[in-house]
């Protein structure tokens, strides 16, 4: 009988043990959700596009003034916020929108924010000019021509951007107006299709 008495003892006084054991041991479950899968791979670099490969703007002058010129884009034939991240917008323009510009040694041309809002949208879009009366409400965009020292003045016609996305941005030109000083009637078309320059926002 005591021996039976001894071995109750002993069996009771080893059972909290196994139960410390027990509830030190984690649950299937939580082992599962601590062996989380590996991070993805880093995303690979983007190659460098080189001047080459950044585009061009093709424009022609005809009437009072002649000239044919090409030139390349790349990060001054675009200021585009859009294509920029929070980092890289630090240092732009205060205006919604973006610019242009085709400068050569013949004609620069340059298509720059009107000041209204939202007024250049990051999607394609035709934009029409006509001369600006006094005290008139903001536009969409703005165009400036100059041939050396002369102004393309009352600038009337379009720019039509036929295509915008996170690669480049596209389109067509075909504007007039009068020089000054010089009162020459001017014709100015072109195309252009410039790349987006190695920003964050680049595809």
């Amino acid at each position: 009988m005591m021996k039976v008495a001894v071995a109750a003892v002993l069996l009771l006084a080893a059972c909290p043990k196994h139960d410390e054991d027990y509830k030190k041991q984690k649950p299937p479950e939580e082992e599962a959700k601590e062996a989380a899968p590996p991070p993805p791979p880093p995303k690979p670099a983007k190659k460098a596009l080189t001047e080459d490969e950044m585009g061009e703007c093709k424009l022609t002058a005809s009437g009072g003034l002649k000239a044919e010129q090409t030139t390349k884009g790349g990060q001054g034939a675009t200021n585009i916020s859009y294509w920029r991240s929070e980092q890289e917008r630090a240092g732009m323009m205060g205006l919604d929108g973006f610019a242009i510009n085709c400068f050569g040694s013949d004609i620069r041309f340059s298509m720059t924010p009107g000041g209204k809002k939202d007024g250049m949208p990051f999607a394609p879009k035709k934009y029409d000019f006509k001369p600006v009366a006094k005290n008139a409400e903001p536009r969409d965009a703005a165009v400036n021509i100059t041939f050396g020292k002369q102004t393309l003045d009352a600038v009337t016609g379009t720019v039509n951007v036929t295509a915008f996305d996170k690669h480049h941005i596209a389109g067509t030109i075909d504007v007039s107006g009068k020089t000054v000083p010089g009162k020459q009637a001017v014709t100015v078309k072109g195309t252009f299709d410039l790349i987006c320059p190695n920003f964050a926002g680049c595809e």
